[in-house]
């Protein structure tokens, strides 16, 4: 023997079964982080076109800018991208929906695939041509056909910090292009429409004319800084940006909530990034205790081999070194088929997936076009494959460690006279046996503690990896932050004369309707001595100001305040106790700040003849209470419940209702009852949000579908690590079969037997690994929510998870078994590995 590391190689190719055992479970474990690293990058740029269509490609937008303005921001060096767009005022369509007509320059408009898809015809190029998208055609009532003249009015508002002048004006438009219909901004009220450029200059003066700039940064870490230098040196008012939150999120780029008027945050580690690492984490190291179980088992065997080999003077290092080199060996051969593995099974999941998609929600023309744009995204990862296989070698390594450790550490003496036997009598007492190999299998359980907590405890990690997966699932969809930019399925308005409380009754009471939310305001003016006539009032507005009340029901309340008022003030602003106020937004006129009235919570305030407390104070507009869509009015707004607005105003009718439809509500007999009330109370419009939340939902639907497939494929490599490892203890008792069969015991009751173990290692393992795995999902939604609180319990997963682990434990026994018992008695006994 040339040198003792020779005898490494030689125990592999002698020891097939264990170097097999082995080699797999380094193979699964190199596919797996493989596959996270191949697939990561690929649900990321799902995830950012998914906010790209919900949002357009821009990370931020300035409003009201002037030519001396944009041109700044166009020619700022940290602004990789600069779009401008005109406004041209908006087309009131229902009162709860109205017309956006934008005019893009410069081709901006391609940042907002979502507008300008085009289901005939082709987008305006000049001036008094129009695009329009096919619900807005129908909700105005003309047929409209491409070149058909559309005549229109509109209104544009002109703002100046937020005081307003509106101009109304009519004009004929040539219909060029009919747009797919977007019902993304149902929510908000708002369907855009596409003019051609240079219509600004023709139909609106040119004190009328101002600027849309779409910006992205070329440093995204910078984005927050460069903002706040932008608006501090170009002296842009608080209401004149837009933060595009859901395309910022979905690139991870940190912005400040105050100034995006946002509460939910997305900063710090990256959920995603979070999964695949905990997902990789877990199996490694089932993957670990797999190569370890093997190893130990396979050491303990050689002991007295490794006993002689320390008699004829083997030093510890040397048999350091035999383990460690089997292992390398192995990993030299493993880990590039890993690799190769994973590259095959990621490509191939997400191709099979792309043929199933819409190419439609990832804003590309047909499948082709998608599975390029996966290709693309997987691709570059020659990092991370290194990254892999540097993890995976560390983790085989650290498994055999402590096998090598016990090899080097038994005196010569000890391990020669090694015997595998050892008979220990506990105390026991008698019970009656109902099912011996049911007994016997419990028995063999415990015999050997160790090593069944090593099998259990790597069946736990990949159930643990199953379900908690599945939890991570949420956290791809960048459209959930407008999930709920709604309150209810349906938008019933009525601004002339209102819904009387029976009509709210009768909503409620419908078969279909499981809640309804309810509205009421009133906005007072101040008239020539600068007072409200028909609200008596303890204090003055400032000039231009408004006093406002709005109504507002248990269930609205509870979608505007629960997260802003503790529950005691929720309760009493529900009870008529309080009221919460919103001052008016401050603005500067010519560079002053404009006086404005101030109130702070904890005050009293009198209004109508009544003491009302201050419960909580709102400065600014997010969340600002409107009927529909009508805007922002500055003023003081004072926000009570339905009792106490009557009581101050004097009304009882409510202008707006926003029911919530049951589970299983028939929508049709619905819609059917809402076209009876309107024709019944003339003025009432009603939107449905259906439309809005099916696209939100086949938005995130396909992004699903491919997680969907990494989430099984990584739960595939946890059924083979399971089969690997029950594999390994069965294998490793063929003597111990031999023997028992050579004592009489029949084929079917070793069958049983060993049945039974699979049955008992899946249902323990189950129960951990559920238990563990419920764990995860709690932390993961604490983690997206910002709150610890228990999760729902995931049942399906969980039976999913206990099913696929008993059923891969009976089948790792079975498969081995119907071998092992062809065999001879004699060769069983005599059977060297």
């Amino acid at each position: 023997m040339k040198s003792y590391r020779t005898l490494a190689f030689k125990e592999l190719l002698a020891q097939k079964m264990t170097s097999f055992l082995i080699l797999a479970a380094i193979i699964l474990s190199t596919a797996m982080t493989t596959v996270i690293g191949q697939s990561a990058g690929v649900l990321s740029a799902m995830r950012q076109q998914q906010a790209i269509a919900l949002g357009g490609d821009r990370y931020a937008t300035f409003v009201q800018m002037n030519e001396e303005q944009t041109e700044a921001l166009q020619n700022d060096p940290r602004l990789s991208y600069t779009g401008v767009s005109v406004s041209l005022g908006t087309v009131e369509l229902s009162r709860a929906l109205h017309l956006d007509l934008i005019e893009f320059r410069d081709g901006s408009g391609e940042i907002f695939p979502s507008f300008t898809r085009l289901r005939e015809g082709r987008l305006p190029e000049r001036a008094m041509e129009i695009a329009l998208p096919e619900d807005a055609l129908r909700l105005m009532g003309v047929e409209g056909k491409v070149g058909d003249t559309i005549t229109l009015t509109a209104a544009k508002t002109l703002r100046h910090g937020v005081e307003t002048e509106e101009l109304t004006y009519q004009a004929n438009f040539i219909l060029t292009g009919i747009t797919e219909s977007n019902y993304m901004g149902y929510a908000a009220g708002i369907i855009c429409g596409i003019v051609g450029e240079g219509t600004a200059e023709q139909v609106l003066p040119d004190s009328y004319i101002y600027y849309l700039v779409d910006i992205r940064t070329s440093e995204k870490g910078a984005f927050q800084d460069t903002m706040d230098d932008l608006v501090s040196r170009l002296h842009v008012h608080e209401l004149d940006t837009i933060y595009n939150v859901t395309y910022l999120r979905a690139l991870g780029i940190p912005y400040d909530e105050e100034a995006a008027d946002t509460e939910v945050s997305d900063q710090g580690f990256p959920f995603l990034t979070a999964a695949g690492l905990l997902a990789g984490t877990l199996v490694l190291l089932a993957a670990g205790l797999v190569i370890y179980n093997i190893l130990k088992i396979a050491v303990s065997k050689r002991i007295r081999q490794f006993g002689t080999l320390r008699a004829m003077g083997g030093e510890k290092g040397q048999l350091y070194a035999i383990v460690t080199t089997e292992i390398l060996l192995l990993c030299i051969g493993g880990i590039p088929a890993g690799m190769l593995l994973g590259m095959f099974s990621a490509e191939g999941i997400l191709s099979a997936a792309a043929g199933m998609l819409s190419p439609d929600i990832f804003l590309v023309n047909d499948t082709a076009q998608l599975k390029r744009l996966i290709a693309e995204n997987s691709g570059g990862k020659g990092l991370f494959l290194a990254l892999s296989a540097v993890i995976t070698l560390g983790f085989a390594l650290i498994a055999a460690l402590p096998a090598a450790r016990s090899a080097a550490n038994v005196p010569p003496v000890v391990a020669i006279s090694h015997t595998d036997t050892r008979v220990r009598r506990r105390g026991r007492k008698v019970k009656r046996i109902r099912s011996f190999e049911a007994y016997y299998a419990r028995l063999n359980l415990k015999r050997n503690r160790g090593r069944t907590a090593i099998t259990i405890l790597s069946l736990v990690m990949s159930i643990t990896v199953f379900i908690a997966l599945q939890s991570f699932v949420s956290l791809l969809n960048t459209a959930g932050s407008l999930e709920e930019a709604h309150l209810g399925d349906y938008s019933v308005i009525n601004e002339t004369v209102g819904f009387t409380p029976e009509i709210l009754e009768e909503l409620e009471q419908n078969e279909n309707v499981e809640a309804a939310a309810a509205l009421q305001l009133s906005i007072y003016l101040q008239n020539d001595e600068n007072r409200i006539e028909e609200m008596a009032l303890d204090f003055s507005l400032q000039p231009g100001e408004t006093f406002q009340v709005a109504g507002l029901s248990g269930l609205y309340m509870d979608k505007f305040f629960k997260a802003q008022l503790t529950k005691e003030q929720l309760e009493a602003l529900k009870a008529g106790e309080g009221c919460v106020i919103r001052n008016p937004v401050p603005f500067a006129y010519d560079g002053k700040q404009v006086p404005r009235t101030g109130i702070r919570a904890g005050e009293t305030i009198h209004a109508g003849g009544k003491e009302i407390p201050v419960l909580y104070v709102l400065d600014d507009y997010g969340g600002y209470i409107s009927i529909g869509s009508s805007g922002f009015v500055n003023g003081v707004q004072m926000i009570v419940n339905n009792g106490l607005y009557t009581e101050l105003t004097g009304k009882s009718v409510y202008e707006e209702i926003l029911p919530v439809l049951k589970k299983d509500a028939d929508r049709k007999a619905f819609d059917t009852m809402l076209e009876e009330l309107s024709r019944r109370i003339p003025g009432t419009s009603c939107l449905s949000f259906e439309q809005t939340d099916k696209q939100l939902e086949e938005s995130f639907a396909q992004i699903k579908m491919l997680a969907w497939g990494l989430i099984l494929f990584i739960g595939l490599i946890g059924l083979l690590n399971i089969v690997n490892t029950v594999y390994t203890n069965i294998h490793t008792r063929i003597n111990e079969i031999g023997t028992q069969r050579a004592i009489g015991m029949s084929v079917g009751s070793l069958y049983r037997t060993f049945l039974w173990e699979g049955v008992y290692y899946g249902l323990i393992a189950a129960i951990l690994g559920c238990a563990a795995g419920y764990i995860c999902t709690v932390f993961v939604q604490a983690a997206a929510q910002e709150e610890l609180s228990l999760a729902p319990l995931p049942f399906l997963p969980m039976v999913q998870a206990t099913a696929l682990s008993i059923t891969a434990c009976l089948a790792a026994t079975c498969i081995p078994l119907r071998k092992i018992a062809g065999m001879s008695i004699v060769g069983a006994i005599e059977n060297l590995e």
